[in-house]
């Protein structure tokens, strides 16, 4: 089976260290034998989600829910924002989950049993690493399978070299285990749908 992988940044801000990031991560996920594709927040825009989801649920939401519920994993790169999930992608991981209950009963679960892989990126100043963990326990609530294995960049100046490949060896070696985390358990606990 080639595992079904989608790479979600959770910032659509043009030229930012998560899309670059993501793209680092596509680069490395598209030299193995995947069926990948990425979702970019911006190409799905929500309201707000204030408080219960209410009867109607967005078609974006839908939509989102849809190509969550066909993979095998997620691989989330998150920004975070004042030591914690960044707005963007918080509020669309809680319409996705509120659009799961709109999906054709056939459909798997946007969330249940998919493996999930994180990658934040801590703001030089102050960061913490609380906005991954917290999106751990968010996720992990939502049924999925969260790799143990993550990786945590601090964003610098020079995070990226000219090639727009990550600057630092460490960096690197971080975003290559996950990545290999990631495809083995896609390989061994995908959904198979």
């Amino acid at each position: 089976m080639i595992p079904r992988i989608l790479i979600l940044p959770g910032s659509a801000e043009p030229g930012s260290p998560t899309l670059r990031l993501a793209g680092e991560a596509t680069r490395l996920l598209a030299m193995t034998d995947v069926a990948l594709t990425t979702a970019n927040l911006a190409d799905y825009p929500l309201p707000i989600l204030d408080g219960a989801p209410p009867g109607a649920v967005p078609e974006n939401a839908r939509l989102l829910a849809g190509r969550f519920a066909l993979q095998d994993a997620i691989l989330v790169i998150a920004p975070e924002i004042h030591a914690g999930i960044a707005p963007l992608l918080k509020n669309a991981i809680d319409w996705i989950a509120a659009a799961g209950a709109t999906l054709p009963p056939q459909a798997a679960s946007p969330f249940r049993r998919v493996v999930v892989g994180l990658a934040g990126l801590s703001p030089a100043e102050g960061g913490t690493g609380a906005g991954l963990r917290h999106l751990r326990e968010v996720l992990a609530a939502l049924g999925a399978e969260i790799v143990t294995a993550e990786c945590r960049i601090t964003a610098g100046e020079t995070l990226f070299d000219a090639d727009g490949r990550l600057a630092g060896e460490g960096d690197r070696r971080h975003l290559d285990d996950l990545v290999d985390a990631v495809l083995d358990h896609a390989r061994a606990l995908g959904r198979g749908i």
